[in-house]
């Protein structure tokens, strides 16, 4: 009787023989003792051999090491992430806009509590000193990041040196005559004598512009004063400014209060508390201002556009008007050259005299039109809120599933986690009504470090709904789309549920309080397990 070798049998043995081949063998081990015990001592040979060789290969727990990565396809980000832009945009439009309209109308106009804290109070004087850091802490990361990269490229240490005394040696050549004046001070003055023969860059808690700048002037500064003459545009970032000399080019401003009594050549573009235009003001463009309050009363030779909370129009508009926003005086001494419009909550209020090339088109919000379309709203809010929940869900699966896993174990504990969530409820609302207290007193960094509260609140609906989706679909495993799946699921069921008018409101309650302490307790068991490893 023939008897195969070692080498065949651990072919059979690791499945590579071909099917033929295989079946003689095992009919021969069938009938050959002796062939028999070599395979049943090859085999065991071969477990020991790979228990052997796992144990030496295994530098991590085999815990960590059993991490998989969930792969998704692309389709899925690009319908997500539109859905999260358009959830912003109606975000913005339907929540943010309509409350900062409620702040103004409740008094916090002209020295609004943003304008304060930006343009008014200490922190403006620090934003120079806070320019100068960035730039430095810009060129520095630039250095380490070009160094990073070429060492990574290059292997021989003295052809990186080369190239980076050659980098260093063309920084440190002189600057062409072309680059912008930067002038910075407490006190900045461009004397009325003087002429600046290039832009200016100006930055400092005062500036004043007296003299000449033939280029254009980017300040940053708390108090902007212009009565000198700038052939190109000033762009100004100013807590006030006034402007009552000459500008050629546009006007672009940030700020808390603009005083134009001046002639600007072009355009003027603003997002300002307060916009004052004088009779003695001439704008040869255009006039885009979003704003709380305008008075109009110069000459604007073309069109005006305009968000305003009110507005007092009292000079001439030589193109067409739109506006939107509270409400619109006009006096018997105003002028629209063109076709004028204007939508808001009041009816505007024009005077007898006043010359309107056509009657102004009215787009009055009534509480009726509301109600027609609140069905559609809801259902667009709805598909926003849904998407970009969604959105967040697959964000946490892809990006960070460790922490999905550990957080959606602690959700399905319900109790425990729903204890933790009023607990942190109640702190967050009294840490709260603390920070609104010391805004009072100047001090805003307790509001915002409650806002900080906000995402774990939205993100608590995303753990429910994956718990909720295990219980109707069924527990999954580390596959990314099944996953996703049973997300979709349960927001869906929880979003349905939440239209509900009284049911609606407790549910959601429940899932503030079950998601919050689940995310809460996921935090602190992979802190945990942050500090076994690195005890490992």
């Amino acid at each position: 009787m023939n008897h195969f070798d070692e080498m065949v049998c651990l072919l059979y043995l690791e499945g590579q023989l071909e099917p033929s081949r295989a079946r003689e063998v095992a009919a021969h081990a069938g009938e050959c003792a002796q062939c028999r015990t070599l395979l049943h001592a090859l085999e065991r040979e071969s477990r020991v051999l790979a228990a052997a060789l796992t144990e030496e290969n295994e530098p991590l727990p085999a815990r960590l090491l059993s991490t998989r990565g969930w792969g998704v396809p692309s389709w899925v980000w690009t319908v997500a992430f539109g859905l999260f832009v358009a959830g912003a945009y109606w975000l913005w439009t339907d929540t943010i806009a309509p409350w900062l309209d409620q702040l103004s109308n409740a008094g916090f106009g002209g020295t609004d509590l943003v304008s304060t804290l930006l343009f008014s109070g200490a922190f403006w004087e620090g934003w120079s000193d806070m320019i100068d850091v960035i730039e430095i802490s810009a060129l520095v990361i630039a250095g380490i990041a070009a160094f990073g990269l070429i060492r990574r490229r290059l292997r021989r240490f003295t052809t990186v040196a080369v190239m980076m005394s050659a980098l260093a040696l063309a920084l440190a050549l002189p600057q062409p005559a072309g680059a912008a004046e930067v002038r910075h001070g407490r006190s900045v003055l461009i004397p009325a004598a003087e002429t600046v023969h290039n832009d200016l860059i100006v930055t400092g808690p005062a500036v004043r512009i007296d003299g000449t700048v033939e280029g254009d002037v980017i300040a940053f500064t708390r108090n902007l004063t212009v009565t000198g003459h700038v052939t190109g545009d000033i762009i100004a970032f100013a807590g006030e400014m006034r402007m009552d000399g000459v500008v050629d080019g546009n006007v672009r401003v940030i700020s808390n209060m603009v005083t134009l009594e001046g002639s600007v050549g072009k355009n003027v573009t603003s997002i300002v508390n307060t916009l004052d235009l004088t009779s003695k003001g001439q704008v040869g463009g255009g006039l885009i201002s979003v704003g709380g309050q305008t008075t109009l009363d110069g000459h604007i030779h073309r069109d005006l556009f305009g968000i305003i909370g009110r507005t007092y129009l009292d000079g001439v508009i030589g193109g067409q008007m739109w506006l939107r926003g509270g409400s619109l005086a006009v006096t018997s001494t105003a002028e629209i050259d063109g076709p004028a419009t204007f939508r808001g909550r009041e009816q505007p209020m024009i005077a007898a005299g006043a010359k309107l090339a056509s009657p102004i088109r009215v787009e009055t919000t009534q509480e009726v039109r509301r109600s027609r379309r609140s069905s559609v709203r809801l259902a667009i809010h709805g598909i926003f809120s849904y998407g970009v929940a969604l959105l967040i869900g697959i964000l946490l699966v892809t990006v960070l599933p460790g922490f999905f896993r550990a957080t959606l174990r602690e959700t399905g504990s319900i109790g425990l986690p729903i204890g933790v969530g009023a607990l942190a409820l109640i702190t967050g609302a009294f840490l709260l009504v603390l920070g609104i207290l010391l805004i009072f007193v100047g001090v805003g960094a307790g509001v915002a470090g409650v806002l900080a509260y906000a995402p774990i609140l939205y993100i608590a609906q995303v753990f429910v709904g994956a718990w909720l989706g295990n219980k109707v679909m069924g527990e999954t495993s580390n596959v990314a789309s099944a996953v996703i799946g049973r997300i979709a699921l349960g927001l869906f069921i929880l979003h349905v549920v939440g239209l509900i008018p009284i049911l609606g409101a407790l549910v959601w309650l429940t899932v503030l309080l079950w998601g919050t302490g689940a995310i809460l307790l996921g935090f602190y068991q992979m802190s945990r397990v942050e500090t076994a490893a690195l005890a490992e």
